[in-house]
């Protein structure tokens, strides 16, 4: 009878440790299942918004060419997780538009070439207090407009030249220092 009592108790010891195994097992499945989460499938319409971005931008990949067409204001530093921003103060405005970003993000690579990783788009907010709606941008509602309150904006990252494990309208990217 002591040997039957035992036995229950060892198979029940068992069966908890297989379940908490088990468990364990299921939340790393889901840790990984969230990472991905963020690699969300844009609509079609919003791909080829990106695509005309990138073309748009193509030419400023060489940050010299960059600054020669009027992004020449270099605003932020290095920022953690962005890079530095040029701004082209002549297209901030209260417009959107797909093609002129009034921001480049650029971040070191291979020493010290800079390499253009992102846009920004940017518009005015006259009253920090009682800011505007947000800008009309893209199409659908998967961009992430965001107040801005050191220089009163709103704005707008598209990673479009740097994969973003965060989504592509993600203010940061993990993938810089």
């Amino acid at each position: 009878m002591r040997t039957t009592g035992n036995f229950n108790n060892c198979e029940r010891l068992f069966k908890n440790i297989l379940h908490c195994l088990l468990a364990c097992m299921m939340g790393f499945g889901l840790v990984s299942c969230n990472e991905e989460d963020h690699q969300q499938q844009l609509p079609d319409v919003v791909e080829q918004e990106l695509d005309r971005v990138r073309q748009s931008v193509t030419v400023y990949r060489d940050l010299k060419k960059a600054i020669t067409a009027g992004y020449d204001h270099e605003v932020t530093g290095y920022r953690s997780q962005m890079g530095y921003h040029y701004l082209n103060a002549a297209l901030l405005d209260d417009k959107f538009e797909l093609q002129k970003p009034e921001i480049l993000i650029y971040a070191p690579f291979e020493g010290d070439s800079m390499k253009l990783v992102a846009v920004e788009y940017a518009t005015p907010i006259a009253d920090i207090k009682n800011p505007p709606a947000v800008p009309e941008g893209f199409t659908g509602k998967l961009d992430e407009w965001e107040i801005n309150t050191e220089f009163n904006l709103w704005t707008l990252h598209a990673w479009v030249e740097l994969e973003n494990s965060h989504g592509i309208f993600a203010p940061h990217n993990p993938k810089l220092p």
